[in-house]
């Protein structure tokens, strides 16, 4: 994370920080929350997200993602103009719509997407399973 990220400074300060794993409900926002500064602007105000306070930490949840996992910083090393981050989960929280009859998270349940090469992609093709190459 760039030392000059207001993401880096909150974090530092808190000494915590919260995983939310947003859904394409929420792509917009989740968009513009990664390219505006919350130096700049309010981003709940802006985006109509809703923050929820931690159960462990001072970092806020986010209320329309369906996984929440509150971490503690464990670690801050210092790479050049960047830190990387290194938290242990403290807390987790699932929005229930999510959950298999097992009380589990259900991937099929959750409509998630990915990032990468400036480009949003969805997930869903099954491409292999675990353990796949030991049955060839």
């Amino acid at each position: 994370m760039g030392k000059r990220r207001h993401s880096y400074e909150l974090i530092k300060n808190a000494k915590d920080f919260v995983v939310n794993i947003p859904t394409r409900e929420i792509l917009k926002e989740t968009d513009y929350c990664g390219n505006v500064s919350g130096r700049d602007v309010n981003k709940f105000k802006k985006t109509g997200l809703t923050p929820l306070p931690g159960k462990i930490v001072k970092s806020p949840l986010i209320k329309e993602c369906p996984i929440n996992l509150e971490c503690k910083v464990i670690k801050d090393i210092e790479l050049g103009d960047h830190n990387f981050i290194v938290g242990e989960v403290v807390s987790k929280s699932f929005d229930e719509k999510i959950l298999n009859e097992k009380g589990k998270p259900d991937i099929n349940k959750m409509n998630l997407f990915s990032y990468g090469s400036n480009r949003y992609f969805t997930i869903g093709e099954v491409i292999g399973k675990w353990g796949f190459s030991l049955k060839e």
